[in-house]
């Protein structure tokens, strides 16, 4: 294991950059994932670790970590490291995925989800209800930003992400013979207990915008939540329903 004390050192200053600079995320092809346990999670799934610093060797003694370079650091570089005031000890770079394989089954779909938070939440809550992809249309929040990481409490590494535009989209649910369904308050909207969303494909629009023209045309239904007392959901709890239903119907 390499040893590294000054926060001067190259590498340090380069994955310290990850935090902030999405163009070097992508450029580099590697985001930034912080704690042991999120490691281990990692490990465990297969995920393309790329370098692990750790303030104590013996945090990676249970974890295997074939091909990953391995890096003992102090406090202060730990520091440098972190984007957290309070540094779990371990911080490690996986490779972002690809631009992702379409899986036909149940599919939840988001378009220019801006929200970081809201962004992890979907994710999150999509590995619970297992949902075959998330399709992410048109200019969504960095899904590989710090903020968007932390939120899906490692569900990133293992759902199945699918980077498409919504012409995209449509034709991968019409080549899959899969019903594709807009979130959206509108004329013809049904209600969300009188479609079928045992195998379906839901699209979630922008937190203040809601879903584009383009998208709202190319939807075979629209179709609400039912509620009373206030006018909209969240984005993300709205999805979370949606992905609930699925779910439940399946």
């Amino acid at each position: 294991m390499n040893k590294i004390t000054s926060r001067e050192n190259p590498l340090v200053k380069q994955v310290a950059a990850l935090d902030k600079d999405a163009a070097l995320r992508r450029e580099l092809g590697l985001f930034v994932c912080e704690s042991p346990v999120l490691l281990r999670e990692a490990a465990a799934c297969g995920a393309p670790i790329d370098k692990v610093f750790a303030l104590d060797p013996d945090a990676l003694n249970d974890v295997t970590l074939d091909g990953a370079a391995l890096y003992q650091v102090n406090e202060s570089v730990m520091e440098k490291l972190s984007g957290l005031k309070t540094p779990p000890g371990v911080l490690f770079t996986c490779r972002m995925a690809g631009k992702g394989v379409f899986r036909p089954g149940r599919v939840l779909a988001v378009e220019d989800l801006a929200d970081p938070g809201n962004l992890g939440t979907v994710i999150r809550t999509a590995e619970a209800f297992s949902m075959d992809t998330v399709a992410l249309v048109g200019r969504c929040a960095d899904v590989y930003a710090p903020k968007v990481v932390r939120a899906t409490m490692g569900s990133i590494l293992r759902v199945n992400l699918c980077f498409m535009t919504l012409e995209e989209l449509a034709q991968a649910c019409s080549d899959s013979d899969l019903p594709l369904y807009a979130a959206a308050l509108t004329d013809k909207a049904v209600s969300i207990g009188d479609v079928d969303l045992s195998r379906a494909a839901v699209l979630i629009g922008n937190e203040a915008r809601g879903l584009s023209q383009a998208a709202l045309d190319i939807c075979g239904k629209h179709v609400i939540i039912p509620i009373t007392g206030i006018q909209s959901l969240n984005a993300a709890v709205a999805a979370s329903v949606f992905m609930y239903e699925m779910a439940k119907k399946s």
